[in-house]
């Protein structure tokens, strides 16, 4: 009998989960639940979206009991319509701690059951289960989303009609739909009168602010950026300026003695193929020197803002002029779209520092078809919380038997000159330590007998560099893998998971990652890696064609 660390899949649950990839079955979304401590069983399933799983009925997202759920949706990609799938993980707070724990184990399992799929949604509470949620995923990792304005059109939140711009697959009447479904949601109302009573929050102008983001927006005007600041005592929004010119010029009016708000429209290529998609950008500066109330009164003009530049792409929270380039803004959507390969040029390996000893915001710079990783500050280890002392928590730092050798390794396999080495493998042996343990190539089959060859009481992690095709071009992806053998000591998995967001760092960038318990038993090989790749990137597709 397998222990209750062990997922039992029953042949109905599989059977439900192939079903529903069939082309020609109506069947949209399965619900899965356990039926004991780790056994999975069929909950529900039918036709429809996420809200419609939700609304049949309590028992399909109950408030103390887990899920897991696949929804298959029609997604369209200029002229061609595409079947994309979604995994969601419904594991609400009232869970008593204990059950979490367990269920932390299943889930590496329990992904590859449902896999492929190409966006997920991790839920803990009834208003994180939205579709709306889904779709925008499977749109910004499609990179097919975009709010472009058509021509004369009233609306800030209309979508565009041109026929060049990737993302024109929402239609006018599905957009409008969905933009009211959200309106009944937010707390704050764009009120074109330039006035919201309930928190005495004017715009200057009446609808001067709103008629520049329609331009920003439009095709047909060559407005590419606005900024709105604050008049008198934080209680007016006022157009500070406008412009046609570059990014570059929009960030030479910033200051950091003011507030500001910009919105922004910048093109970007998704291949060769496709160009120029427009993608929008949002950012809020609030300097750091700031008195802490007047922070506290901006605050509740948040959702207010928001909501007259909504929607966007991209938002940036940010704290200073120089958080802001068109470098920055480039960078971040490329790694949304997955265009970004986070690969090192042999320059850019020489400079870089890893990531767990910078302390400043980290940027992407493109080269040619590969990207650099650059990063700044220096000294010390990666912080993590510690125990209480005093009343006060100490920070835990990561520590490392040879840093010199781990940094090493990370600069071959993000580098393009070291084309040697496609994989690194690293340990937590002891507490708060990462030991470098071996680099090489080969793919996954090399690196799952160097994990088999390395076997012993500790925690692995792994990052492996591949090929991914997408349409006719070949692009560089990276897979970070955690392997925590079932036979680790309780007290080691507590210091290893406490300090997770810290390890984890230390190889971001990655597209996707895989938890194992063994790389051997979970049965993982090239094709599921790759699959999992593919869902990301949406070079994949997951239809199964009926026999």
């Amino acid at each position: 009998m397998p222990g209750k660390d062990k997922v039992i899949c029953p042949k109905e649950v599989t059977t439900a989960i192939t079903n529903l990839r069939k082309s020609l079955v109506s069947t949209c979304y399965v619900v899965v639940g356990y039926s004991n401590k780790n056994t999975l069983t069929v909950v529900a399933e039918g036709e429809g979206t996420l809200e419609t799983a939700k609304n049949e009925g309590p028992q399909n997202f109950p408030k103390n009991k887990c899920r897991y759920a696949i929804f298959k949706s029609s997604h369209k990609v200029e002229l061609a319509n595409t079947v994309k799938f979604a995994f969601v993980d419904w594991t609400p707070t009232t869970i008593s701690p204990l059950r979490k724990g367990l269920l932390s184990i299943h889930k590496g399992q329990v992904r590859q059951i449902f896999h492929p799929y190409h966006v997920s949604l991790e839920c803990s509470d009834i208003e994180d289960l939205d579709s709306n949620a889904i779709e925008d995923k499977i749109s910004f990792s499609s990179g097919t989303a975009v709010h472009i304005t058509k021509k004369g059109t009233k609306s800030t939140t209309a979508a565009s009609t041109k026929g060049e711009n990737m993302g024109n697959h929402i239609a006018n009447d599905k957009y409008d739909e969905r933009e009211k479904k959200h309106k009944k949601h937010r707390h704050f109302q764009v009120n074109t009168n330039g006035i919201t009573a309930s928190r005495k929050l004017r715009m200057e102008g009446d609808d001067l602010i709103l008629s520049t983001v329609e331009k920003v927006r439009s095709d047909n005007d060559p407005t590419q950026w606005m900024l709105v600041t604050y008049k008198d005592d934080a209680t007016t929004l006022t157009l500070k300026t406008k412009g046609t010119s570059s990014f570059s010029d929009m960030c030479s009016k910033l200051t950091d003695d003011e507030v500001f708000y910009g919105f922004f429209r910048i093109e970007e290529n998704f291949d060769e193929k496709v160009k120029n998609t427009v993608k929008f950008g949002f950012f809020q500066l609030v300097c750091d020197k700031l008195p802490a109330s007047f922070k506290g009164k901006l605050s509740t003009h948040r959702g207010f803002v928001t909501g007259i530049f909504n929607p966007f792409h991209e938002e940036f929270l940010i704290s200073s002029k120089v958080d802001i380039s068109e470098e920055i803004v480039r960078n971040r959507i490329r790694r949304t779209i997955g265009t970004d390969t986070s690969i090192l040029t042999k320059s850019a390996a020489d400079e870089w520092i890893p990531r767990e000893t910078a302390t400043t915001t980290s940027s992407f710079s493109s080269s040619h078809n590969s990207n650099a990783l650059k990063k700044g500050g220096g000294g010390g280890g990666v912080k993590s919380k510690g125990k209480m002392k005093n009343g006060r928590r100490q920070k835990r730092r990561l520590k490392f038997s040879d840093k010199e050798k781990f940094d090493s390794m990370i600069n071959a396999v993000r580098s393009d000159a070291d084309s040697s080495t496609t994989w690194i493998l690293a340990q937590y042996i002891a507490k708060s330590t990462i030991t470098p343990v071996l680099s090489g190539n080969g793919g996954w089959k090399n690196l799952q007998n160097a994990i088999k060859e390395t076997k012993n009481k500790c925690i692995s992690f792994a990052l492996l560099r591949v090929l991914d095709q997408i349409d006719n071009s070949s692009t560089i992806k990276f897979v970070y893998f955690k392997i925590q053998p079932k036979n680790i000591s309780p007290m080691l998995k507590g210091f290893c998971n406490t300090q997770k967001g810290a390890i984890d760092s230390l190889f971001q960038p990655y597209h996707v990652d895989f938890f194992l318990n063994d790389p051997t038993e979970d049965g993982v090989n090239e094709k599921d890696i790759m699959d999992k790749v593919g869902c990301a990137s949406g070079s994949k597709s997951h239809v199964v064609p009926n026999t």
